[in-house]
């Protein structure tokens, strides 16, 4: 039997894999766009493309992570010089640090793309990180850096937790909207069934006073009585719907009718314009 940590746990390996995925190509257009500033060259030991300055970008990496909706970090060697985040990304990584083992044996050394999570500060972020090379030919020379992307797992889960939240109240407007307009048409059948059992009783009164004339029209004051016991019904089977939906009508809807049939001959309610036959 499927439990529903299985069930959270499938879920959650299709969404990871596709973050990682995502990673691969967020990692390759920032090579693509570096690429484009020039070559890549040290300066007084700082990274440059072209004449730009990649130490501590401020531009070029905010830019790719809001297009990827992923964290961007730079290292130049095992250095991280750049690093930018997304909303519900989680924090960059800190200015001068150093890269994680894992990278530097992934990337650096054996020159593969390195995919998966490593925890930083106690949380645990999925990184994808690729080598950045000074040439566009990488056997010739090795890696000058890496480029990665990353996502906190926390953060990913709490903006989970809020697109939910959202929809959930989304989902209680319209519920309530809903509710509104179904208690409408519970007023709207109360007022036709107690109608139609007043016009049935009024009816019946007429017609035995009639005597034998008013022997047919006892018959149409039944069906009358007939069609008030089907809206009265209609009015039961709203209801118990409602409830199965959540939508609970307000208290005394129907009250009238209960009182209409078992109030006498013609009576009818305050504000009521009189009935006739």
């Amino acid at each position: 039997m499927t439990t529903e940590t299985q069930i959270f746990n499938a879920v959650w390996s299709v969404i990871r894999r596709r973050i990682l995925d995502r990673g691969v190509s967020a990692t390759e257009l920032c090579d693509n766009v570096i690429r484009r500033l020039g070559r890549l060259h040290r300066v007084e030991g700082r990274l440059r493309a072209g004449d730009t300055v990649l130490d501590q970008d401020n531009t070029l990496l905010p830019l790719l992570a809001r297009a990827t909706s992923l964290g961007i970090t730079l290292y130049h060697g095992n250095r991280r010089i750049a690093s930018t985040s997304a909303l519900g990304v989680g924090k960059p990584g800190e200015i001068g640090g150093y890269a994680d083992a894992e990278l530097v044996d992934v990337v650096l050394r054996k020159r593969e793309i390195f995919k998966g999570s490593l925890k930083r500060n106690g949380l645990v972020y999925l990184v994808t990180a690729r080598p950045l090379y000074p040439t566009t030919s990488p056997d010739e020379t090795a890696p000058i850096g890496m480029i990665e992307a990353f996502q906190s797992e926390q953060s990913f889960y709490e903006s989970l937790v809020a697109a939910a939240r959202i929809g959930v109240e989304q989902r209680t407007a319209a519920q309530e909207e809903a509710a509104d307009g179904m208690e409408g048409v519970i007023h709207f059948l109360d007022d036709v069934a107690r109608r139609l059992q007043l016009l049935a009783l009024n009816g019946n009164i007429i017609a035995a006073q009639a005597g034998e004339y008013g022997r047919a029209f006892r018959v149409v004051c039944r069906e009358l009585g007939t069609l008030a016991d089907r809206a009265k019904s209609t009015v039961t089977d709203v209801r118990k719907l409602m409830q199965t939906m959540g939508l609970e009508p307000g208290e005394g809807h129907g009250e009238e009718f209960g009182r209409a049939r078992g109030s006498g001959a013609a009576g009818t309610s305050e504000g009521d314009p009189p009935l006739s036959v």
